[in-house]
């Protein structure tokens, strides 16, 4: 059985987002910070507007995220120590709201709760 050392932990919040977007900016991008410091994880935003983010973007969102041609944003993602990423959100094409309320889910959820003992100090 692993130790608890052994064992993959949180590295990295990544968001993919577009700065036009309100469901990204500001919301998106306050909830991530919020959620990042929660896991004491340092925040990667990719902007899919800045030609030398898409390449990354595009590749953590095909991975891992709800990929299509013309992917919805933001897509949040944590990155952990053993190389594995985990889709967390997808904003909706709806209203602002429904998207702020996915995050709030998010912020209380049980997996949250469940993957806050594994934060490295």
């Amino acid at each position: 059985m692993p130790s608890a050392r052994s064992r993959p932990h949180p590295q990295r919040l990544t968001i993919v987002l577009a700065q036009w977007c309100p469901h990204c900016v500001p919301l998106s991008v306050r909830n991530g910070k919020r959620l990042a410091a929660r896991l004491k994880l340092p925040l990667r935003i990719l902007d899919i507007d800045r030609k030398s983010q898409v390449p990354l973007a595009d590749r953590i969102v095909k991975g891992h995220g709800d990929a299509c041609p013309d992917y919805l944003i933001p897509q949040v993602f944590l990155e952990w120590s053993d190389g594995g990423v985990e889709h967390l959100l997808t904003g909706f094409s709806e209203q602002v709201p429904r998207t702020a309320r996915a995050w709030k889910d998010l912020l209380a959820s049980d997996w949250l709760r469940a993957v806050l003992p594994r934060v490295r100090s």
